[in-house]
């Protein structure tokens, strides 16, 4: 069975609605006396066919029950897809992710969004590669994600408020958006920029966020960064992601080992650092709940991959998460597992990630595996009745 892993670890989602809803940044502390689990993110789907894998569907559980957001054609060759983002609002679901179409000469991505299980005008996002992150606010939907086109090399961010398109530069090489936040009138979006030369030679990434347009570094590109996570509690800004002990983007660490990623957030340009660099770590997702900070990611026992001659050595994962700094493992480092959103609903926390290939999610520290067949799950959204 062919691997389905979604690379991009970023998922995150501020809503505001007249409904206690509690997205991934989870703001409201009190007590449910029930709550919706929606967990957004990839199924694998076996085709009859022998000589044919197992790929990948997008697709959403609500407390367990998947429902199906695309399904296998071989019409113009295999495609796989994958939901990246979900979000509620009263009656309705939304979801953000990617299609990856096959014709006759190459495959490519695009970024898809649906509302309701429908497929939602997929020419307007033919610009994204995929869509990474949503949010909704009163009525609007805002969605982000990198552009199709030379991703990485000289192409600008981009975020779409319902049909309207609005760039994010910064960086000579470009810049990639990779997660949204809505707080009143102001829009937040985290994401890199890419400093270097945009075709050839060696590149960097620094961690940014964009407020209604400005960008705002938060590394100096002495060290590769990334930020994968946003989110707004009153006039404080959190951005949760990793930066490298070194440079990963340079291509010469062959034969040696490759930087390591300290895991941290920042807080209104504030670095916290979650790990210490002596292992491979990140965050992934932030949640905000009172005066409490929660932040889901990964740590490697040792780094990530070494390269040794021409052979990667990988190692094993941990799911965690970190709440005021304080780590809580979900798993022992026995199995692969990654965490990837996090979630809030009074004193519950909830994290969605993967472990040994299965879609998984955690409440309070117990797992629930949403799929018996090769999976993700990648963003996790709550939805509480009174």
């Amino acid at each position: 069975m062919k691997k389905i892993l979604l690379i991009i670890p970023v998922i995150s989602i501020w809503h505001f609605g007249c409904q206690k809803e509690l997205s991934k940044e989870g703001s409201n502390t009190n007590t449910s006396t029930q709550v919706d689990v929606y967990v957004g993110g990839i199924d694998s789907a076996t085709h009859a066919s022998l000589f044919e894998l197992a790929l990948g569907i997008a697709v959403y559980w609500k407390n367990g029950k998947p429902v199906n957001l695309t399904q296998r054609t071989y019409d113009d060759g295999p495609d796989a897809a994958a939901a990246t983002s979900i979000a509620v609002s009263g009656a309705d679901v939304y979801v953000t992710g990617y299609q990856n179409s096959c014709g006759p000469y190459r495959c490519s991505n695009r970024g898809r969004f649906w509302k309701n299980g429908i497929l939602v005008d997929e020419y307007l996002f033919l610009d994204f590669y995929y869509l990474t992150s949503l949010a909704v606010s009163n009525n609007d939907v805002y969605v982000v994600g990198p552009s199709a086109y030379l991703m990485g090399r000289g192409e600008t961010a981009i975020y779409v408020k319902n049909e309207n398109q609005i760039d994010l530069p910064n960086g000579s090489a470009g810049s990639i958006a990779t997660a949204i936040a809505v707080s009143g009138t102001n829009v937040y979006v985290a994401g890199i920029g890419i400093t270097g030369n945009v075709y050839n030679g060696p590149q960097n990434h620094i961690a940014t966020y964009w407020k209604n347009g400005r960008a705002i570094n938060l590394t100096d590109g002495s060290n590769g960064a990334q930020a994968w996570s946003i989110a707004v509690s009153g006039t404080d800004v959190y951005v949760a992601g990793r930066e490298f002990n070194g440079n990963p983007y340079y291509d010469g660490f062959v034969g040696q080992t490759r930087p390591s990623g300290i895991a941290k957030y920042w807080k209104n340009s504030s670095a916290i650092n979650l790990t210490d660099g002596s292992a491979d770590a990140t965050a992934t997702s932030i949640a905000v709940s009172g005066a409490d900070v929660y932040v889901a990611g990964t740590e490697w026992n040792g780094n990530s991959y070494q390269i040794q001659g021409s052979t990667y050595v990988y190692r094993k994962s941990v799911a965690k998460y970190w709440k005021n700094g304080k780590v809580v493992n979900l798993t022992d480092g026995a199995e692969d597992a990654v965490a990837k959103s996090i979630a809030i609903s009074g004193t519950d926390v909830y994290v969605a990630g993967t472990v040994n290939g299965y879609a998984t999610y955690w409440k309070n520290g117990v797992a629930v595996k949403l799929s018996n067949v090769e999976s993700d799950a990648n963003s996790i959204f709550l939805v509480k009745h009174e």
